[in-house]
C-alpha cells in the first residue's frame, strides 16, 4: 500500500506555457471577431465543443469504470476526476457562445425562417432563447452529477468508509442515461443545427464516439506524464497496456459508427440526408474526409494492436496526440463544410481558438490534479489496483 498521500505540484514552466497559449488563442479569437467573424466563431465552436467533450469524458470514464467494477483503474481515477472538474469553466464559454448564434446558425435569422417551411416547423425548438436555456440546463446537470462523483471519492480519502463506493455507483448509474440524452441533444444544438435541413438519426453516437477517443487520449498523456513523475512505481506498464486496449475498442467504435451513418445514408439515398456527404465528398473536402478516417480509426486501431506498442510510453504518447488531432479534424469536418462551402480554410481564426481552449483545459486539469491526493489512498480496491488485479 501507499504509506502516505501522494501530491502533485504542476511545474511552473508548464503552467505558464499553457496559460500563455490560452491567452494567445483568446486574443486571436477576439481579433478574428473584427476581421473574419464567421471564421472566428466557427473556430470557437470547434474549440468549445472539444473542451466540453474532454471535460465530459472525465465523468464518462469514472462512471464506466465504477459500474464495471474495474479495480485495476483505481490508481488512475484522479485523472478523469480532474478532467470533469473543468466543466464549470466550459459552462462560461458555453454562455459566451450565445454571442455567435447569428454568425453560425441559419435558424437564428427571422428572414430565413419566414421563407423556409422546414425552419418554421423547427422554430419551436430551434430558437435563440430555448437554445440558451437548454445549454444552461445541460451544464447544470453535468456539473451537479460530476461533482457528486468526485465528492464521494474525496470523502473516502478521509474515512475509508465503503459507503462512499456504494454512493459512487448510484451517481455513476444516474450519470450514464442523463449524459446519453443531454449530450445527444447538445450535439444537435451546437453542431448538427448548423445544417438544419439535414437529417440523421445516429448523430448523437457519432459525436459521442469522438468524445471517447479524445478523452482517452488525454488520460493516456496524463498517465504517462504522472508515471514519469510523482506516480513512478504506482502506475505500472500493465495500466498503460489496458488504456491502449481501451483505445483499440474506442477507435473501432468510432469507425463503426462513422460507417453506419455513411452506409445508411448511401443505401437509402434520401434527398434530406445525402447532401451532407455530397458536400464532404467533393473538392478538397474529400481528402480531409479520408484523413479523418485515417487519424480517428486506422492509425489508432492498427498502431495499438501490437502489445509492444501498448507497453511503450513513447508510442502511446504519439498515438494519443494522433487521436487528439484526429478529433480536432473530426469536429472541423462537422462544422466547417456547411459554413465554408467554397472549400476548406485553415488559418489563425480556426487554429487560435482551438489551441487556446485546449491549453486552458489542460491548465485547469493540472490545477485540479494538485487539489487532492493523486491516488485515492483509502479506497478498498487500491491494493488490487497497485497489483493490477482486474
Amino acid at each position: 500500500m501507499i504509506p502516505h498521500p501522494l501530491t502533485f505540484v504542476p511545474p511552473r514552466d508548464t503552467m505558464l506555457g499553457l496559460r500563455a497559449a490560452a491567452i494567445v488563442g483568446g486574443l486571436a479569437f477576439l481579433l478574428g471577431l473584427f476581421v473574419a467573424p464567421e471564421r472566428a466563431w466557427a473556430g470557437y465552436l470547434i474549440g468549445f465543443t472539444f473542451f466540453v467533450g474532454l471535460a465530459l469524458s472525465g465523468g464518462l470514464f469514472i462512471s464506466v469504470l465504477t459500474l464495471s467494477n474495474a479495480r485495476w483503474a483505481t490508481v488512475l481515477r484522479r485523472i478523469p476526476e480532474a478532467m470533469s472538474g473543468t466543466l464549470p469553466v466550459a459552462a462560461l464559454f458555453g454562455v459566451a457562445l450565445a454571442g455567435g448564434v447569428h454568425s453560425l446558425y441559419e435558424w437564428s435569422h427571422d428572414s430565413a425562417v419566414i421563407a423556409d417551411p422546414i425552419l418554421q416547423a423547427k422554430a419551436p425548438y430551434l430558437n435563440s432563447g430555448f437554445f440558451l436555456l437548454r445549454l444552461v440546463l445541460f451544464f447544470s446537470l453535468w456539473i451537479w452529477i460530476c461533482r457528486r462523483l468526485v465528492r464521494t471519492s474525496h470523502a473516502q480519502d478521509l474515512d475509508g468508509d465503503r459507503r462512499h463506493s456504494r454512493e459512487r455507483v448510484k451517481w455513476a448509474a444516474l450519470f450514464m442515461p442523463i449524459f446519453a440524452v443531454t449530450f445527444s441533444l447538445a450535439s444537435i444544438d451546437w453542431l448538427k443545427s448548423i445544417e438544419p435541413h439535414w437529417f440523421s438519426t445516429i448523430y448523437g453516437l457519432v459525436t459521442l464516439s469522438g468524445v471517447g477517443t479524445s478523452g482517452l487520449a488525454v488520460c493516456i498523456l496524463l498517465a504517462v506524464y504522472l508515471r514519469r513523475g510523482p506516480l513512478r512505481g504506482v502506475i505500472r506498464m500493465d495500466h498503460l497496456d489496458d488504456l491502449g486496449r481501451i483505445g483499440i475498442g474506442l477507435a473501432l467504435f468510432w469507425g463503426y459508427i462513422w460507417y453506419c451513418q455513411w452506409m445508411l445514408i448511401w443505401y437509402t439515398d434520401m434527398p434530406e440526408e445525402t447532401p451532407y456527404y455530397v458536400l464532404r465528398g467533393q473538392g478538397a473536402w474529400k481528402h480531409l474526409m479520408a484523413a479523418n478516417l485515417l487519424l480517428n480509426w486506422m492509425i489508432p486501431f492498427f498502431a495499438l494492436m501490437p502489445r509492444a506498442m501498448r507497453r511503450s510510453e513513447t508510442a502511446l504518447v504519439r498515438i494519443a496526440w494522433v487521436m487528439l488531432v484526429g478529433q480536432a479534424l473530426n469536429l472541423y469536418m462537422l462544422v466547417e463544410p456547411a459554413l465554408m462551402r467554397e472549400g476548406p480554410v485553415l488559418g489563425l481564426w480556426e487554429i487560435g481558438p482551438v489551441v487556446g481552449l485546449l491549453s486552458l483545459f489542460l491548465w485547469q486539469t493540472l490545477r485540479n490534479l494538485s487539489g487532492a491526493p493523486l491516488v485515492p489512498v483509502q479506497d478498498p480496491t487500491l491494493r488490487e489496483s497497485l497489483k493490477h488485479h482486474v
